[in-house]
């Protein structure tokens, strides 16, 4: 029996041993790259707190780092390999905290470094499993509330598994990812590097300093490829130096290290970036400078800090657009190297004066002196931008949408409604000057859901603007937030396959004839009564509608080759034409053709004919000139407020596909128009006179219904009035084509001018009939009866 038990206990042991190393072969790399590290921490632990353990945590990363770990190091790169055992023999020969510190530096940055190798060759292969598996044991760049975490790699690997991509490009996004996310790294430990200073921190920056030197293996070869062998040299040497400063704990040495280094990677870009992806970040640094100075102001009065939070929200601005400049500073410095140094001091002397706000709210700066740091920075990265990346990136709008977005609803989670209320409109206004303007051309259901969900509520959602001003929890916002991403997705997608030559034709065809068919009721309400001696008078409209036309097509022709002046003021200045063509319709219908003044006018002109043909010449001419004067305004500014609109959404389609497509579909939409046009005017010369009559009325007070939602609406856009939304599905189309949106200010302002034009109906009926009547009755009460005026007579 005891020999049974002996052979169970020997067999036992057997198996664990066969078994152990098994266990360890199918460890995911990631993880046993997490428990090396992690037995390092232990074991630096156990030596600053004088415990015991130090040496088994050292051997126990040493065994965490086998099995597949470890053959796939040895296999994908050799040096990394051969980096992580040096670490782990100097972790278990180290007598000191700094040193010890530095090994664990050196094994962290080689296991990062072989596992890319090991990365980059599965991925060759087309091997997608097996590069996810590696890819995890990595550096990620962090993530701020302004840059979101990079996922590039992932969505590459992931689209290579489905078959959607190439290895080769697969490839490339993933190098790109990890090169990025490595140089990130790099630049933030030396500036922690700085920051530690002569604090006693010794062992912290030892580690870091190691960490620089072991991912530098990573990132020469793109250094080299830019700048040379010879400066890849200097820059290894640099690096060796400050590590070797750092494990002697030389402060001075290390600090002098540490500033040579960095200037030897200012301006490099480990990843390179396309054309695209540079106008892309270029778009996010223009704004994120442009977005410091509003922060500020929010915070500041006079020369005091009256809310830390906005200089916060100031200083994570200041940080991202540091960033961003630091992934464009090689391809800006190669344009114009002053100016770009001038803009990093500049843009470092604005984070420099947040800091200090921070470290002392009682005396700071004033909004003026920030305001004309930021605007200096602006004018000078718009000397250096290329033609190229001032164009439009709806991908860089999109990015900071989205960081808007998380912002608002951590904000919401951590009660800060205000600042929450901040971060819409700022979103709102990042998605109205840039995608929603193309979109509108495109797909202004889209447009509206978005709007809507941003502000009133669309799709059976409430609004973000109704959630936050409601002071929601985080759980609603989060599930708005989630329509709109998908939302904002179907936008991308519609963008980004919008530039089809036919999609643009059609599109543009549509716009100009939806806009020339209001232009054309407005006309035809406007000539009904012109009949008979009064025909004279379609005249001066009907030039002025020309001359609107004209106008139009000018300001089209402005619009290409200003396409950034409209772009920035195009809702402002259409609310402004809006209410001038508004005025104008008001005072057509209650001057011209109301019968009131009509009547009055005629009857005074009558009154005071002999009177003005006595006058000179020249004051009948001008009573004449003023009347012409009139009508022509009066046609011009009907056609010309459509045309001004229209030359906002064509100027969206010319972004997208160019000018010649463009100008086909308009053409194409002008005959349209002039068909319903010719048809209009021939129906109108055979109906009777009294019911055209009726049917102007009807016509000119459905234009001005609809004018009057559309222009208050774009106020609303504009942020001249406020939006308060009506708990009421409007679908799109009643919006594009009738005015009627959602809110109680368009609704208000609708029933406002439908009140306006019956009511100023019945009080015309009043001055004209009842006015006269009740006049002619009371005078015949007052007149003596007829029998006392006979007898006065016989008298």
């Amino acid at each position: 029996m005891a020999r049974v038990r002996w052979a169970a206990a020997i067999a036992l042991i057997v198996a664990m041993g066969i078994a152990a190393p098994a266990m360890a072969a199918q460890v995911p790399p990631w993880k046993a790259g997490a428990q090396v590290r992690e037995a390092l921490f232990d074991a630096q632990a156990a030596l600053l707190l004088g415990e015991g353990g130090r040496a088994a945590a050292v051997e126990r990363a040493g065994r965490a780092y086998g099995g597949r770990l470890r053959a796939g190091l040895r296999r994908g790169d050799p040096a990394a390999h051969r980096d992580v055992r040096a670490g782990l023999e100097a972790a278990r020969r180290a007598r000191g905290a700094t040193a010890l510190s530095a090994a664990r530096g050196t094994v962290q940055a080689a296991l990062y470094r072989g596992a890319a190798a090991v990365t980059y060759d599965a991925v060759t292969a087309g091997d997608a499993r097996t590069a996810r598996a590696w890819l995890l044991l990595r550096e990620f760049r962090t993530p701020t509330r302004y840059t979101r975490p990079g996922a590039d790699a992932t969505v590459a690997l992931r689209e290579l598994e489905r078959g959607r991509t190439s290895p080769a490009r697969a490839r490339l996004a993933v190098v790109k990812d990890l090169l990025d996310s490595t140089q990130g790294e790099a630049r933030e430990r030396l500036e922690e590097i700085g920051r530690l200073g002569e604090r006693g921190f010794a062992a912290r920056r030892a580690e870091l300093a190691a960490q620089v030197a072991g991912a530098w293996p990573l990132l020469a070869p793109r250094y080299r490829a830019e700048r040379g062998a010879a400066a890849e040299r200097e820059a290894q040497a640099a690096v060796a130096a400050l590590r070797g400063a750092a494990v002697r704990a030389d402060d001075g040495a290390v600090e002098a290290a540490r500033a040579d280094v960095a200037r030897r990677l200012s301006g490099f870009t480990a990843a390179p970036f396309t054309p695209e992806e540079q106008a892309r970040r270029a778009n996010q640094l223009a704004k994120f400078v442009s977005l410091i100075p509003i922060e500020y102001d929010h915070g500041v009065e006079g020369n005091r800090v009256t809310v830390a939070f906005e200089i916060q929200e100031g200083l994570a601005f200041s940080t991202a657009a540091e960033a961003a400049l630091a992934d464009l500073q090689g391809a800006l410095a190669r344009i114009d190297a002053r100016t770009t140094a001038d803009v990093e001091a500049r843009l470092e002397a604005l984070d420099g004066v947040l800091r200090g706000a921070q470290e002392d709210p009682q005396d700071v700066p004033g909004v003026g002196e920030v305001e004309a740091q930021g605007e200096a920075i602006g004018e000078r990265l718009a000397a250096l931008f290329p033609d190229a990346w001032e164009e439009q990136s709806d991908e860089g709008d999109f990015d900071l949408i989205q960081i808007s977005l998380d912002r608002l609803e951590q904000q919401v989670a951590a009660g800060r409604y205000r600042q929450a209320e901040q971060t819409r409109v700022e979103l709102y206004a990042i998605f109205e000057f840039g995608p929603e303007r193309r979109l509108q051309a495109f797909d202004p259901a889209l447009a509206a859901d978005v709007e809507g969900l941003i502000w009133f509520g669309a799709l059976d959602r409430p609004g973000l603007a109704e959630l936050v001003a409601g002071q929601a929890p985080r759980k609603e916002i989060r599930a708005t937030h989630a329509v709109l991403d998908d939302k904002l997705a179907d936008v991308a997608a519609t963008l980004g396959d919008s530039a089809s030559e036919t999609t643009v034709i059609t599109n543009a065809a549509i716009i100009v004839f939806r806009e020339g068919l209001e232009a054309v009721l407005i006309l035809a309400a406007i000539t009904a009564s012109f009949l008979g001696p009064n025909r004279r008078k379609r005249r001066p409209v009907l030039l002025g509608a020309l001359a609107g036309l004209a106008v139009s097509i000018v300001t089209f022709l402005l619009a290409t080759t200003l396409l950034s002046s409209l772009q920035q003021y195009g809702e402002k200045l259409e609310a402004i034409v809006g209410l001038v063509a508004i005025a104008v319709l008001l005072l057509v219908m209650n001057w011209f053709f109301h019968k009131v003044y009509w009547t009055e006018w005629i009857s005074s002109f009558h009154k005071r004919r002999k009177a003005l043909l006595a006058r000179d010449e020249d004051a009948r001419i001008a009573f004449f000139s003023a009347q012409v004067l009139g009508l022509f305004m009066l046609g011009l500014t009907s056609v010309y407020r459509e045309g001004f609109e229209t030359t906002l959404f064509l100027q969206s389609l010319e972004l997208s596909a160019g000018l010649r497509a463009t100008v086909a579909g308009a053409l194409l939409g002008l005959a349209a128009t002039a068909v319903v046009a010719v048809v209009t005017f021939k129906l109108q010369r055979k109906l009777p006179y009294k019911r055209m009559l009726i049917v102007t009325g009807v016509l000119l007070a459905f234009v001005l219904v609809v004018m009057v939602g559309a222009t208050v609406r774009t106020m609303q856009g504009a942020g001249w009035l406020p939006i308060h939304s009506v708990d009421l599905e409007v679908p799109y189309w009643l919006g594009t084509w009738f005015g009627i949106f959602p809110t109680w200010e368009t609704l208000g302002a609708q029933a406002g001018a439908f009140a306006f034009v019956i009511g100023s109906y019945f009080a015309a009926e009043y001055v004209r009939v009842k006015r006269p009547r009740k006049r002619t009755l009371a005078a015949q009460r007052s007149a003596p009866p007829m029998g006392e005026l006979d007898s006065e007579r016989v008298a």
